[in-house]
């Protein structure tokens, strides 16, 4: 297995677990987290406070989270695709997405993530306030 495929799916269980140290390891201060779409979560956050902020603001919103299935991670040198199925569930709506998670990566660490949706309308109509 490539080690780009290791971190990847290192951080989707870390993140099962929450493990927030072993999230932290792998963001640096410059960590950019885009978030693609129209939803109230929307935008692009950077280093690990403003990740953090943004995972805690998911969790208060669903009342506990996001559930990410890994289903893929494709990966080289310098980046990885995970190929993820996300569910959840907040104020009667649901959440059933296929996401394509594109990876940075640059000696050990998440240089940027970008989430994209296989539905993006859907996955805003989640978030909508």
């Amino acid at each position: 297995m490539h080690p780009n495929e290791r971190l990847v799916r290192d951080t989707y269980d870390a993140m099962a677990r929450g493990d927030g140290r072993a999230i932290a390891a792998v963001l640096g201060p410059s960590t950019r987290w885009v978030i693609r779409g129209e939803g109230s979560l929307a935008g692009t956050y950077t280093g690990p406070d403003e990740i953090f902020a943004f995972w805690k603001q998911v969790a208060a919103k669903t009342a506990g989270g996001l559930n990410l299935e890994l289903q893929d991670v494709l990966a080289n040198d310098h980046r990885a695709v995970a190929l993820v199925t996300v569910r959840g569930s907040r104020a009667g709506r649901e959440l059933d997405e296929q996401q394509v998670a594109l990876f940075e990566i640059a000696e050990g660490t998440f240089s940027s993530a970008t989430f994209i949706y296989e539905r993006p309308e859907a996955y805003d109509a989640f978030w909508i306030d």
